[in-house]
């Protein structure tokens, strides 16, 4: 499986698809990083709607190798965790994972982490410029329409890191994920250097987090001037 389906009465999907032909979808991308992801390592996730759809694919031979957010969604907790991950367990490989919206949240801690006496981790972050959990809510709720979920195209978290003494590459298509993947863990493991993978990606969006939560909302009160109270 490569593309998400859409709700009926939506075409969210589809149009992305065709907006970006050529880039990677979220499974193509995942299914490349299970590829080069070490069979030993610590991974953690973030909130959203690609970590989410990323959820189906790691496996673990022992446990204790998964950090997740969990119930209470604390937005920008892929990163944090991976290095305390890292600090506390040196000699295993970690990778964490963010969307590009939940990553924002946490993107200051690349000024602290590139110390000589910190411990390298690798980040992969996906970048497909957009709140993805809250437009499939939008998309769900609102006929096919959405707002405040589009994040600026001309950052890069790649970039970023650059700045902040860091490798920071970006990547489109899955050869060069693998590759980069591949290369992270070796610059984390023999050289303590830590990467940020920065993986382009179209906009497809999966499935919302709790779809029986998803209920078009309706009127309950009305509300009417003459019910204010004056002054």
């Amino acid at each position: 499986m490569d593309h998400e389906d859409d709700d009926p009465g939506t075409t969210w999907n589809q149009r992305a698809r065709a907006d970006k032909p050529d880039w990677m979808s979220p499974r193509m991308a995942w299914r490349a990083i299970q590829s080069a992801l070490p069979k030993d390592a610590i991974i953690s996730s973030d909130i959203g709607n690609n970590c989410a759809i990323g959820n189906a694919y790691p496996s673990f031979d022992e446990g204790r190798k998964y950090l997740a957010p969990g119930l209470f969604g604390p937005c920008g907790y892929g990163l944090p965790s991976i290095v305390g991950a890292k600090i506390g367990q040196p000699h295993v490989p970690v990778v964490g994972f963010s969307g590009d919206g939940a990553f924002g949240i946490a993107v200051n801690e690349l000024t602290a982490i590139g110390r000589d006496e910190w411990p390298a981790v690798t980040q992969i972050v996906f970048r497909n410029y957009q709140w993805g959990a809250e437009k499939r809510n939008s998309t769900l709720w609102f006929d096919d329409n959405f707002v405040g979920t589009e994040l600026d195209t001309k950052v890069s978290y790649a970039g970023i890191a650059q700045a902040c003494g860091l490798l920071g590459v970006q990547v489109k298509t899955m050869d060069e994920l693998t590759a980069a993947l591949n290369l992270a863990i070796k610059d984390q493991m023999e050289n303590n250097k830590t990467t940020l993978i920065e993986v382009i990606l179209n906009q497809e969006l999966g499935e919302p987090f709790r779809r029986d939560a998803m209920k078009r909302p309706v009127q309950v009160a009305g509300i009417d001037a003459a019910d204010m109270a004056a002054e």
